[in-house]
């Protein structure tokens, strides 16, 4: 049986056509435990990325603090997975959608990894020619969001990128209490107004 493309194809894929990119992640039928492992390694990747830009460029940070404790921060980002899985699998489920936890998980790890390799060019960028590493990042939070409509309306079967969208908003409700919520446990604080 003969995978689908290889990782490199894969994200190429995801920048020009979403929609098939989710499809043909969904295809490959992977396990909870796998996808759940692959969540935890992203937000591992993750701190590793926003550690090392804090220490090559302290201060940059909305929340600094976070830096002297990796592992909170950690728990900042693998929690903010796990709720943003279960606010699209159930935001979805009560907009009609038919996706299963697998479906969703996999289209949002695999998301979390286009993320962390923007992260890792910004970073070598904002070393190198900063205005380019800003103009990445914008365009980056841009495009992601598009393919998210795109991920989000494939893994529920909606048909319907108005929908996914809809989806979308319920969950960052959700996601905005949430995060208040993990981040009030760790000792951060109330979540500003300006935290995404």
């Amino acid at each position: 049986m003969t995978l689908t493309p290889s990782l490199k194809d894969l994200v190429v894929l995801t920048i020009q056509d979403p929609a098939e990119a989710a499809r043909q992640l969904m295809a490959l039928k992977l396990d909870r435990g796998t996808l759940w492992t692959a969540v935890f390694l992203m937000a591992v990747l993750n701190t590793l990325l926003a550690g090392l830009n804090n220490l090559l460029l302290p201060g940059t940070s909305p929340f600094p603090g976070l830096f002297d404790v990796p592992a909170a921060y950690f728990f900042m980002v693998a929690g903010g997975l796990v709720l943003t899985i279960l606010a699209i699998f159930w935001g979805g489920r009560a907009f009609g959608g038919q996706g299963s936890m697998e479906d969703v998980m996999v289209v949002i790890a695999w998301l979390q990894f286009m993320r962390v390799l923007v992260q890792a060019v910004a970073l070598v960028l904002l070393l190198t020619i900063p205005v380019l590493s800003m103009l990445l990042v914008l365009a980056a939070a841009f495009v992601g969001l598009w393919i998210l409509v795109h991920f989000v309306d494939q893994a529920h079967r909606f048909g319907s990128l108005g929908k996914a969208a809809g989806v979308l908003i319920a969950a960052f409700v959700c996601m905005v209490v949430g995060l208040s919520i993990l981040l009030s446990m760790i000792g951060v604080g109330a979540v500003g107004g300006g935290y995404v």
